[in-house]
């Protein structure tokens, strides 16, 4: 969206504010960042400020406006149903809910804006959302604090959303009001105990109702997150003792979570369409083109030939940062892997497995003394030239030793899985955001470390992967979950299993993460 010159404005309503997030943006990259705030009380945008917004439009007219519904009584609703809503807008959430909205209250942050216009409206449920992408979350509870009102998800065991809903919050306002308020400052603390007593209540009577439908999941723990700090660290430490669990009390920057939602990936979970931007025809520029056409049509077939040897040259480039295709990688290390284990005799027992791609150590029990030469060295000879064996101890027949095959042979019968749709190639990702990618697709117990990167047409970040496993098939489930992702991630040499003392498999293998410079 933003590969030309282009200006992002995050306008957010809060109660008594607006805030203005300007964002200048250069092929996708920022190249200047400022902020504004001001004070409004109309139901209509001031004509003040959207001057000053439409002027910056004017300027640069790929100009794109995000905000947060102004009044958010959005209601998650299973995919299933929204589509039987009257008077709803819907919006995506993820796999299993849509956002409901009344048409009414879209139309009032719709009107809002209207001496400007909008290009994407979001919920708080949103902002929230993007969390659970960005981070794996189990067994929480998580409330976003917004303009007076408290957004709550339940997150399971398998970290799906179980329990959604909206709660109002105390305003300062309505304390104002009351016959307590003598000043602002008795006010103020007036209103930070009353804050306190009604997020404590919300806590628990969410919680109650929770545990009164369901048994399955357990909370155990809290992670609120605020725009404005309401709630001292003696208070958050109270909450923490009345509700025993652990509670995370965490900032959220809003401007920089629906920027990331107003990018390409999340662009269709906005309540609206963006707006269609007009292109600005420069006529003196038109008119040099044309001359310039004129000019050189007549020597165009003298270098018709250098175009075509351009374009060849072109296509070279473009099959050369061709990602690797990590399907079909991942598959023949898995077939390798089932193919030596299709190998191993009945009377051998496995204790540790060192596979590389063209070597195979193994430590193994033989339970008989021609076991090697009848048995394991005959299966290993279809796959390997040299298989040597080297005997470790030998107690009461029972052999312990370490095979060490290599210059494996060419296997021309399997037909591999390839990748055939398109990778996702629209950002760059971090070394932090791939990490954080990675511990969603591994079992919660894996070890994930970065061990370096390499950054030519293609950026490839190296990792050292350990986890355990009860069989190998979980192993491979885990390669099926890679296959599945629209990013080149594929395993890589040496692949080690080894038994531990409890009967689990511990497997250490490398990962690699492809992705266009």
């Amino acid at each position: 969206m933003f590969n030309k010159k282009s200006l992002y404005i995050n306008a957010i309503k809060y109660n008594t504010q607006l805030k203005l997030d300007y964002k200048k943006l250069s092929n996708n990259q920022i190249i200047e960042a400022n902020n504004s705030i001001f004070l409004v009380e109309d139901e209509i945008l001031e004509n003040d400020i959207a001057y000053k917004i439409n002027t910056s439009q004017k300027e640069i007219l790929n100009t794109y406006i995000s905000t947060l519904l102004i009044s958010d009584t959005t209601k998650l609703v299973p995919k299933s149903l929204s589509a039987e809503l009257n008077d709803c807008e819907t919006s995506e959430l993820n796999n299993e809910f849509d956002i409901a909205v009344s048409k009414t209250t879209l139309f009032e942050t719709e009107n809002y804006f209207d001496k400007t216009g909008i290009d994407f409206v979001y919920s708080a449920f949103h902002i929230l959302n993007l969390h659970l992408e960005e981070n794996i979350c189990k067994n929480q509870l998580l409330i976003f604090l917004f303009n007076n009102k408290a957004f709550i998800l339940i997150i399971g065991n398998d970290s799906s959303i179980v329990f959604n809903k909206t709660v109002d919050l105390p305003t300062f306002e309505a304390v104002k009001k009351t016959h307590f308020y003598d000043d602002d400052i008795t006010g103020q603390k007036l209103f930070d105990e009353i804050y306190y007593l009604e997020l404590n209540e919300i806590i628990h009577n969410t919680l109650n109702k929770f545990y009164e439908k369901s048994n399955d999941t357990f909370v155990e723990k809290i992670v609120i997150f605020y725009v404005i700090k309401e709630l001292s660290k003696e208070q958050i430490e109270q909450l923490s003792e009345e509700s025993l669990l652990t509670i995370d009390y965490h900032p959220i920057n809003i401007d920089e979570a629906i920027f990331e939602l107003s990018k390409n990936k999340h662009q269709n979970k906005s309540f609206i369409k963006a707006r269609k931007k007009v292109k600005k025809t420069n006529f003196n520029n038109l008119f040099i083109l044309i001359v310039i056409l004129a000019i050189f049509f007549g020597a165009y077939k003298l270098f018709e030939n250098i175009i075509e040897k351009q374009e060849i040259k072109k296509e070279e480039i473009k099959k050369y940062v061709k990602l690797p295709n990590h399907i079909n990688i991942n598959d023949k290390i898995e077939n390798h892997i089932k193919l030596i284990f299709n190998k191993i005799p009945y009377d051998v027992v496995l204790k540790k497995l060192k596979l590389e791609e063209n070597n195979l150590e193994m430590t193994a029990t033989l339970l008989a003394d021609d076991t090697f030469i009848k048995s394991l060295k005959p299966s290993l000879d279809d796959i390997y030239k040299q298989i040597n064996i080297k005997v470790e101890d030998d107690k009461k027949n029972m052999i312990l030793s370490k095979i060490i095959a290599s210059k494996s042979l060419t296997l021309n019968d399997i037909i591999y899985k390839t990748y055939e749709d398109k990778y996702i190639t629209d950002e760059f990702l971090p070394i932090s955001r791939v990490s954080e990618q990675l511990k969603i697709l591994f079992p919660k117990d894996t070890i994930i470390k970065f061990d370096s990167s390499t950054k030519d047409i293609i950026s490839s970040f190296f990792y050292s992967i350990s986890m355990l496993v009860k069989t190998p098939s979980e192993f491979f489930e885990v390669i099926n979950v890679l296959n599945d992702e629209l990013y080149s991630i594929n395993i890589a040499y040496p692949i080690i299993m080894v038994t531990n003392k409890d009967g689990l498999l511990k497997i250490d293998f490398k990962l690699v993460f492809n992705q266009p410079k």
